[in-house]
């Protein structure tokens, strides 16, 4: 069936755009994304929809400070270095913290591929994205450099203003956590939890770990994927294996990138790496007072006695390590999120844990 809300004339809405990063000929009075900066993409006042939000994929300036740098090492910098903060209706604290790269499902160090989704998208040089992201009296986006070094960055927020806001509509969120963990037949960890109502709208995961006995993500992919909803005891969503949760099966086996769910990086040799992500248009998890997304392992190891065996052996030699970092999207009634404090640079860039750190 053809949607026509697209050939809707909605003339009570007028279209903006606000510039950002990129002061060096047309735009003078921006303000560069420089060491240390934080820098206004889009400062809106009144109602309406952000549309899009699109950003470069940020290059460390060529400097004599800066030729000993390899690609891998700029591509990190720029994507880990570099924070999106979205803040709606004068609140002070942010609903969107997120590093750039990872808000773009590009969460190992910017070494995804090129992909395209219904919500974001990592083109030639470029990342975008499609949330619209709702605000009743104002919208501020900024990006952040925590590096050492200038960037080179263009950054651009479309948006739509319109004294007619539905009444129903949720700010939209983003948020960010790392998590660092010798996994073990007992491995519980609990990746996002939120207070209030709302829905989930999609996740992108990396993972990175030195274990030889996680490459190519066998067990690594597995734990049953538990969402608890508004206090209830039994996960109301319960997925048999992370990689089943993100629409796939017998692990992450190579790319693939589609509209809802996609796998835009693998690496299967040490250190292993993964990049993934999910979004739920049709489907979002809904809750009224609160969600919980809980990864549980407990049952994975049962029938495995020799690997359990090898795991241990290697757990008390203090490997075993796996590095998991979580971005998830929901919208909610209430604006603003108590977002854990960004971890320092140094440990946001590292690619893998303990001894290939």
């Amino acid at each position: 069936m053809i949607d026509v809300r697209l050939a809707r004339i909605l003339s009570e809405r007028r279209t903006a755009l606000g510039n950002g990063g990129w002061c060096y000929d047309a735009y003078p009075e921006l303000k560069p994304l420089n060491a240390g900066a934080t820098i206004p993409i889009a400062e809106i006042e009144g109602s309406g929809v952000i549309t899009c939000i699109h950003s470069t994929q940020h290059l460390v300036m060529p400097t004599p400070q800066t030729q000993h740098l390899s690609d891998t090492e700029r591509k990190a910098l720029s994507a880990r270095g570099v924070v999106l903060l979205v803040y709606f209706d004068n609140a002070s604290s942010p609903s969107v913290c997120v590093p750039l790269g990872d808000f773009f499902a590009d969460g190992c160090g910017g070494l995804a591929r090129h992909f395209s989704s219904l919500l974001v998208e990592k083109a030639p040089e470029s990342y975008n994205g499609y949330f619209p992201m709702p605000f009743r009296k104002s919208a501020r986006v900024y990006l952040r450099n925590d590096t050492a070094y200038d960037m080179a960055n263009y950054s651009f927020v479309e948006y739509e203003l319109t004294p007619n806001l539905e009444t129903d509509l949720g700010y939209f969120h983003a948020t960010w956590r790392r998590f660092a963990f010798q996994l073990h037949s007992g491995s519980v960890e609990r990746f996002f939890e939120v207070n209030g109502g709302g829905h989930l709208v999609g996740r992108a995961w990396s993972v990175c770990t030195d274990e030889p006995l996680f490459e190519g993500f066998h067990f690594v992919m597995e734990g049953n994927n538990g969402v608890f909803i508004d206090g209830e005891r039994k996960p109301r969503l319960d997925y048999l294996g992370s990689e089943d949760s993100f629409g796939f099966s017998w692990g992450f086996r190579e790319p693939f990138c589609g509209p809802y769910a996609g796998i835009n990086y693998v690496r299967d040799r040490e250190p292993a790496q993964l990049s993934i992500y999910r979004f739920h248009l049709s489907n979002p998890i809904r809750f009224s007072r609160r969600l919980l997304w809980q990864v549980d392992w407990r049952h994975e190891f049962r029938g495995w006695r020799e690997f359990h065996e090898k795991l241990s052996e290697r757990h008390r030699a203090g490997k075993g390590w796996i590095d998991y970092a979580v971005t998830t999207y929901w919208y909610q009634r209430e604006v603003g999120y108590p977002h854990a404090p960004l971890p320092p640079l140094e440990e946001r860039l590292k690619p893998a844990l303990r001894n290939n750190l």
